[in-house]
């Protein structure tokens, strides 16, 4: 069928302006090497081509064609495999030889056919349990293609479940973008699935290589290519999934061979770019929190694959793609420089919180949280919400486009809705509907509350610190209330990423200053004077964001301070048992959620003690130091206490 078929032909160039890129490129004149020259032309019209049917089919196509070939004549790749051949005593014809198979095996190999197939599965995938329109700002999305065609672009997106990169890649697909080279673990790769991912762009990495020089150096070489030729990569940021609700502590593992090839390349003007990838509902978080109390994850395979398929099919609500500020590098940093990897990976992580949009259903979980085991009218619980919405409009957090008039005044179909998946009870035989949160159904609440709570962190630390300036002297206080939020701030930055201490304090006074621009004349005024503050800072939140996170770590400090002074403590060890005596202390009712149980934060709670020198044997001072920490955790307890009794109160 000729209406099938369209011919064209491509820009031409002359032989000269040929010769001229072939030198530039590979460094070496056409005439003392015609076979490579001759390959390269080939490889030039193969790509003018293909540049010349993106105009037909539209950008999406966009796809690596000749990289081996590529690879192969590159004199810098050429010089990287003879040094190494000459280092490790091995002949250039052996090095070639298995650099070519982890080039078969690293390399994607996409095809039109396969792309459309990807993106045929992402967009039913999407349409198993969300609104196939993932909800995204067409302005960020003008702002990234701008990037993405012009510089070595880098998308990091945040990881909260399996299906995380389909938002990204299907929506960048549906608006023309460059087809996204996308890195995954060696073990996504089983049947099936592995051959349709890399036939679309992926790259199965190996978890281990470091006893492979030359699979590290074919590996910083493919990302090198990828990043001169323009190609957009994406991974998930932290290299692990959350599962506490939070962004996670970056892992530094790819994004460091990523800029280890953007150094060796000599790539420039590097963006990195953090994504986040938010979800009203979430089919993954179950699983998540009975992993916590120990559960072993469940191994991936194809089987599986097509279980988790199944178990998507039920509605819950929308997805949210975001784009961070971007983190441009005007050229990588050295390898060697220890300080730059992390610097970068908390700038990104810092950008990608900053983002993440405050979800109906996280804010309902929120206050709910806050008031448990207290239940909530309909009228209450819009009306906390409520509150908590205009806090953040009036400090220009981003908050999904469900947020509308009409959206908050149906609040019992949200809070139905939650009830149907799990989330929530709901008590309709009294004189009132109420709702509210079983607590078997804690840990899952939690994981959406979780997911917004950087937004609130410093705010909850300015409750607590007032709190304790309330305590001290009224001449006092001013400096009892910095001094509070800096402990604080240091006892909880293995949960939340701060800036530096400087722009910390001037956050927390731009805070202070919009309850009350008199605020450190109430300081001085006493307890008047701080409650005062306090109850101008409704919707009062330190309970409903720190209080699983100090009962958690109050676990922890609870088993050091048993042991005898000479005792060390190991941190699996610490874990296990913090898991045995936190399920009793719930019992008991000695902590009040099961959401403070679980084996990150003990983890967590661990690494601050470890921090503060109290996990290894020693002196007998060591007994005291770690009694103090326990107390002084009681104590935060009890503030919160009090400050949820202000919050239910209406003080």
């Amino acid at each position: 069928d000729s209406s099938r078929v369209q011919c064209f032909s491509a820009q031409p160039a002359t032989i000269d302006e040929l010769k001229e890129r072939f030198v530039e490129q590979q460094g070496v004149n056409a005439t003392e090497s015609p076979q490579d020259f001759a390959g390269f032309v080939a490889r030039q019209a193969g790509l003018s081509l293909e540049i010349a049917e993106w105009g037909l089919i539209g950008r999406r196509y966009k796809v690596p064609r000749f990289v081996t070939e590529s690879l192969h004549s590159s004199p810098r790749f050429q010089a990287a495999v003879e040094q190494l051949s000459s280092e490790s005593d091995r002949s250039l014809e052996e090095m070639y030889q298995e650099a070519d198979g982890y080039l078969k095996e690293l390399v994607a190999d996409p095809s039109t056919l396969f792309v459309d197939l990807r993106a045929r599965l992402d967009n039913w995938i999407l349409s198993l349990a969300y609104n196939k329109d993932v909800v995204v700002r067409e302005e960020d999305l003008e702002w990234l293609r701008g990037i993405i065609q012009t510089k070595p672009t880098m998308l990091l997106f945040t990881h909260k479940t399996y299906i995380d990169s389909v938002a990204l890649t299907a929506t960048l697909f549906d608006n023309d973008f460059p087809m996204l080279h996308i890195f995954a673990g060696y073990n996504m790769g089983f049947a099936g699935l592995g051959t349709l991912l890399r036939r679309s762009g992926g790259i199965f990495i190996r978890r281990s290589f470091q006893d492979k020089p030359l699979y590290k150096l074919v590996l910083r070489h493919y990302i090198g290519y990828l990043m001169e030729k323009r190609f957009p990569m994406t991974w998930a940021f932290e290299g692990t999934r959350s599962r506490t609700g939070k962004l996670m502590p970056p892992r530094f593992g790819l994004l460091k061979y990523v800029l280890e090839a953007a150094y060796y390349t000599e790539a420039r003007d590097i963006h990195v770019i953090p994504v986040t990838v938010s979800y009203d509902l979430m089919r993954d978080v179950e699983e998540y929190a009975t992993e916590q109390t120990g559960r072993k994850k469940q191994a991936e395979s194809l089987k599986w694959f097509v279980g988790y398929l199944s178990s998507l099919r039920q509605p819950m609500g929308r997805m949210y793609l975001d784009f961070g500020e971007p983190v441009v590098l005007e050229q990588a940093p050295d390898p060697d420089d220890r300080m730059a990897l992390p610097k970068i990976a908390f700038e990104v992580a810092v950008h990608a919180n900053k983002v993440t949009p405050i979800t109906l259903p996280a804010i309902g979980c929120m206050v709910l949280l806050g008031a448990s085991p207290q239940a909530l009218t309909l009228e209450e619980l819009q009306g906390e919400i409520l509150a908590h919405v205009r806090w953040a409009r009036h400090r220009g957090i981003r908050l999904t486009s469900d947020f509308t008039p009409e959206r908050l005044s149906h609040v019992d179909q949200l809070a139905n809705a939650m009830v149907g998946m799990g989330l929530l009870m709901r008590y309709d035989e009294g004189s009132d509907t109420v709702f509210g949160i079983e607590q078997d159904q804690q840990p899952m609440a939690s994981y959406y509350r979780n997911s917004i709570i950087h937004h609130f962190v410093n705010k909850a630390i300015i409750e607590l610190a007032l709190l304790r300036a309330g305590d001290a002297p009224a001449d006092e206080a001013r400096a009892a209330f910095w001094q509070e939020t800096e402990r604080l701030r240091d006892y909880f930055k293995f949960e939340f990423f701060y800036p530096e201490k400087a722009q910390f304090r001037q956050e927390l006074e731009e805070e202070l200053a919009r309850v009350d621009p008199e605020w450190e004349a109430r300081l001085q005024e006493g307890w008047q004077g701080i409650h005062q503050l306090l109850s101008s800072m409704r919707p009062l939140v330190a309970h409903a964001s720190l209080w699983s996170f100090v009962e958690a770590y109050s676990v922890v400090f609870n088993l050091l301070a048993r042991l005898d002074a000479s005792e060390s403590l190991q941190e699996e060890e610490c874990i296990n048992q913090a898991l045995k005596e936190g399920k009793q202390l719930y019992l008991q009712r000695r902590i009040n959620s099961e959401a403070s149980i679980g084996k990150i934060l003990f983890s967590n709670g661990y690494k601050l003690a470890c921090n503060f020198g109290l996990t290894e044997g020693g002196g007998p001072e060591l007994a005291d130091q770690r009694d103090n920490l326990l107390r002084e955790f009681k104590e935060l307890w009890r503030r919160l206490d009090r400050i949820r009794s202000m919050a239910l109160s209406g003080e």
